[in-house]
């Protein structure tokens, strides 16, 4: 044995990297024990396998290209992320392997943290109101105290709008003065949630509907009184509503489709209105 190919051999074996070294047909000719490691597998039980015969099949992903691996399945006993870079000669492909599998699993910890912390999170962040995770949750208990206690219930689903152009966009400065507004008209046992961008809901236990549209309809009306920094001259801002009242057989899936239905309503009338 030359020296060259000596001195080859040993940095082939002793590599802190898994490598593989394939036919350009697919077979495996060689591979390291940092590769074996890795696989919890012995070299020579792999030595002479392609992409057909190598088993358990979830090994055969060492020998499809470049990229992330995931090797999870039957047949392995402990799953292993690999991310795999290879060289092309004439007569011998050279893939080297590197272990991700703690850096992997570390992402996945910090996902569902994440993830976690999202499903804590009950509060819209540019206005404090309820988001609509926290409606949600509200919504159901009220509707399930409702439903065993016969007590009335409206939803109202608002709308914030500028009437000269119903498709702008609108300020921070507005949402967040809609948000004071509606805090500062409703009562403590409503629940305010802002929806969208422009839709805010507006849980009313205890109150039918009725008290409930004169409600709603008085805080819409002196919207119109406030003053908002950033508000362009000539635009009108305009909350609008729709209400609905549970009714039996509702979830809360129905209720807000029928507040959501009294708000188009009101808005195709309103249209009807200034058409005419």
């Amino acid at each position: 044995m030359s020296q060259n190919s000596e001195t080859e051999t040993i940095c082939f074996e002793r590599n802190p990297c898994g490598m593989l070294i394939m036919s350009v047909d697919g077979s495996i000719l060689q591979l390291n024990s940092a590769l074996a490691s890795m696989l919890g597998l012995p070299a020579n039980s792999l030595l002479g396998k392609n992409h057909e015969t190598l088993k358990p099949a979830v090994y055969q992903r060492l020998l499809k290209g470049e990229g992330l691996m995931h090797l999870a399945g039957p047949g392995i006993e402990q799953e292993k992320w690999l991310f795999c870079t290879e060289f092309q000669g004439s007569a011998e492909i050279i893939k080297f392997y590197q272990d991700i599998t703690e850096q992997m699993k570390m992402k996945q910890q910090i996902n569902a943290l994440q993830q976690q912390v999202e499903e804590l999170t009950i509060t819209d962040e540019l206005t404090g109101l309820a988001n609509p995770r926290a409606l949600n949750r509200a919504l159901n208990t009220q509707v399930t105290r409702s439903r065993r206690y016969q007590n009335p219930l409206c939803l109202a689903v608002m709308e914030l709008v500028d009437t000269g152009d119903l498709a702008a966009p609108l300020s921070d400065d507005a949402i967040l003065a809609t948000s004071r507004h509606l805090r500062d008209r409703l009562r403590w046992v409503d629940t305010i949630a802002r929806w969208d961008h422009n839709h805010f809901i507006v849980i009313l236990p205890e109150t039918n509907t009725e008290d409930g549209s004169d409600l709603i309809a008085k805080i819409c009306a002196g919207f119109s009184d406030i003053e908002i920094p950033s508000q362009q001259k000539g635009q009108t801002l305009e909350l609008r509503f729709g209400l609905a009242q549970w009714l039996k057989g509702n979830d809360s899936r129905i209720l807000m489709e029928r507040a959501a239905e009294a708000l188009n309503s009101h808005e195709e009338s309103q249209l009807e209105t200034n058409v005419n």
